[in-house]
């Protein structure tokens, strides 16, 4: 799935590539589910110019003239990817759109393996709706320690799922997540009760440093080869992995451990991380 860095980086590729781009004509294929539905929504796309392309959270989000947004959510399999007219089609096209500016021709393409991916056109007064479903971004300069942490303490929960939950602190994945609980020496299963203020700078100090190292090295491609930048590019942190997917811990040489937690799939090292129930177990043999 792509996560804040990937889709940071295809927001920058495609910041840098169709700004002042017209929207010639729209192709929804496959019954891909649009909204509105088909014809609504290529009527709203047409002769629209693409403004600014922006992120709220791991939406793409392109301003039209006339106060007009496109909106794409990735999902689990979702791609944007630049190309020209006459590139071969892409596995998964659902979406192809034809651009032009100043007589160059290019071509916008949504390709979706899964088709959980989402593709909207909604009006400005919408926007200020999507921005609220989300917590702060865990890249912005403002966001303190002390809102980190008071953002955590909404949810009673493990850290884990608190960190993976968008409308406490939006951008953290399941990748990242792991490699910065391991950073912080904080076993998933701590309680977000019993983070202090301490731990939350260290927490947020290193959600930053992750993310902004995976920004650094264009995201993130796992073994099923489904992230790709804008132009069908991998990316290359995969091979920057403190804990995700690894077989002994890079500080003490532990062996990771592997469970699910809350149905997703998270490293930990059992001993770097220690939980403090695991200690007492260990004081008295039981729990």
């Amino acid at each position: 799935m792509p996560e804040l860095p990937e889709v940071h980086t295809i927001v920058t590729d495609l910041n840098k590539h169709l700004i002042g781009f017209v929207i010639q004509s729209v192709k929804v294929k496959n019954n891909f589910k649009t909204n509105p539905k088909q014809n609504e929504f290529k009527k709203n796309l047409i002769n629209k110019k693409i403004n600014g392309i922006t992120r709220i959270s791991k939406n793409i989000v392109f301003e039209l003239s006339d106060e007009t947004f496109l909106i794409f959510h990735l999902a689990m399999t979702g791609r944007l990817l630049i190309r020209k007219p006459e590139h071969p089609s892409d596995d998964w096209e659902r979406i192809v759109i034809a651009l032009t500016r100043n007589g160059k021709a290019g071509q916008l393409r949504f390709c979706d393996m899964r088709m959980f991916g989402k593709a909207e056109v909604i009006k400005k007064d919408l926007i200020k709706d999507l921005k609220n479903k989300y917590g702060p971004d865990i890249l912005e300069g403002s966001l303190s320690p002390e809102e980190f942490l008071k953002a955590l303490l909404t949810k009673k929960t493990n850290v884990k799922n608190a960190l993976l939950d968008q409308s406490i602190v939006s951008g953290i994945g399941n990748i990242y997540v792991n490699d910065l609980l391991w950073m912080s020496k904080t076993h998933p299963l701590t309680q977000t009760g019993d983070i202090k203020i301490a731990k939350a700078k260290v927490l947020l100090s290193n959600a930053k440093e992750i993310i902004k190292e995976a920004i650094l090295h264009r995201g993130s491609t796992l073994n099923d080869k489904m992230y790709v930048d804008a132009f069908g590019r991998y990316g290359s942190h995969q091979n920057f992995f403190r804990v995700y997917d690894q077989k002994n811990c890079k500080n003490c040489g532990t062996k990771i451990k592997f469970k699910k937690i809350n149905s997703r799939g998270t490293y930990y090292c059992p001993t770097c991380q220690v939980h403090k129930y695991e200690i007492k177990k260990n004081k008295t043999g039981k729990l």
